[in-house]
């Protein structure tokens, strides 16, 4: 199937999480449900963004230079107190930092900027009205709407909410993805080295995918090449999670049993291989809004269909409004010559120099390659062209 297809495919499969509400607190990088609008200004009165001295600026009128006007000081105000008096004729008060205007003030003048003279406060120009005054909603209007549904709850959300005493928020519940690593030739972490067998990279390659997303992973082991046991583990595992992603099993081999086992539960296969290169060996299937997305066991195939295909998907189910891959545009700096047939993702470290943004693609883009991961940030999307030449410009994404 050709990428684009298969990508909108399954973003079209997919359905939105349900929703709850959390506490501010444990609503980092989880997705807004709703807008989240201000039921409050903020601030809720006007203040002072400095140190310094408040006046009614009609008072003010006339001073200058060779015309000082002299005020008495009657108050002074700290920050989180209230003014118990109100300024009269020729009359200031001093007020630190945040503090409220007193009734009667309506502008603000610097504490380095007057003098005392005589015990009195020696104002040498005028001042307009509302000068360096924060006004009431200044920052916040009452009803404004400062997130929408599908954005991300970032420090500013979790700030401003802070801020307008909303205690919590409405947002997408956390995506529940099961992961199952097959094939008889997996050992896990810490067995005994056998000959013929490699150790299981993917579990923790995709681990770290999704911890990243905020997503919650339930690892459910290797599975040999059995079809009994992967119907076992597939069926156990769609039913506890909103999907489940699998590496290895889904090419043409002997023991390449994923699609065999998947279907025997009920599940229809949807994607069956798509036009890319790392990744075209894939399996995707359906049953009753549950999903399964059957990977190549191959570590770099399995993480480029994840980025390139499978997350557009993801973040939809998360609640994201804005979902699609952003591509944006990159020079290389070196060449990667191997003919391209079919839509290629490269890995790369992508910098900024002199502002314009700069790819240098990893020498070795194997499908095995796990150490092409180490510095790369970066896929450089290649199409419709038969080499990827230094100084040409390709579409990019981040990792």
């Amino acid at each position: 199937m050709e990428f684009n297809e298969a990508k909108n495919l399954l973003i079209s499969k997919v359905k939105e999480l349900e929703t709850e509400n959390v506490g501010i607190g444990d609503a980092y990088n989880r997705i807004l449900a709703s807008d989240l609008i201000a039921n409050i200004d903020v601030p809720s009165f006007n203040r002072s963004p400095l140190d310094g001295y408040c006046f009614n600026s009609e008072d003010t009128i006339g001073a200058g230079a060779e015309n000082p006007l002299y005020f008495d000081t009657i108050e002074e105000v700290p920050c989180g107190k209230v003014a118990t008096k109100k300024i009269g004729k020729n009359q200031t008060i001093k007020v630190l930092t945040g503090a409220k205007m007193p009734e009667g003030a309506d502008c603000v003048i610097k504490y380095e900027d007057v003098e005392v003279a005589n015990g009195r406060l020696k104002l040498q120009r005028e001042l307009k009205h509302n000068e360096n005054v924060i006004l009431i909603g200044e920052d916040v209007k009452k009803g404004m709407i400062l997130a929408k549904k599908g954005s991300i709850v970032d420090m500013g959300v979790v700030g401003i909410a802070a801020s307008l005493n909303i205690p919590s928020l409405k947002v997408y519940k956390k995506l529940k993805v099961g992961l199952i690593s097959t094939g008889s030739e997996l050992l896990e972490i810490g067995d005994e080295s056998v000959d013929g067998k490699i150790y299981n990279s993917n579990r923790y390659i995709f681990d770290y995918i999704l911890k990243k997303y905020n997503i919650e992973c339930k690892y459910y082991g290797i599975v040999y090449d059995d079809i009994e046991k992967l119907k076992e583990k597939f069926g156990e595992a769609s039913n506890e999670c909103d999907i489940v992603i699998s590496t290895g099993g889904v090419s043409v081999g002997d023991y390449d049993l994923v699609e065999k086992a998947i279907n025997e539960l009920g599940f229809n296969t949807f994607v069956k291989g798509i036009a890319m290169k790392p990744g075209m060996a894939c399996c995707f299937a359906e049953k009753n809004g549950e999903i399964v997305l059957g990977l190549s066991g191959n570590p770099m195939s399995s993480v480029t269909t994840f980025y390139a295909v499978l997350l557009p998907a993801i973040k939809k189910m998360m609640g994201y409004s804005d979902f699609e891959n952003k591509y944006f545009k990159v020079k290389l700096k070196n060449s990667f010559n191997k003919k391209n047939g079919k839509i290629r993702f490269l890995r790369a470290k992508v910098d900024i120099e002199e502002g314009v943004a700069t790819a240098t693609l990893n020498l070795d883009q194997g499908n095995i390659v796990i150490k092409s991961l180490i510095d790369c940030n970066a896929m450089i999307k290649v199409e419709n062209c038969a080499e990827a030449k230094a100084g040409m410009t390709f579409d990019c994404m981040w990792l």
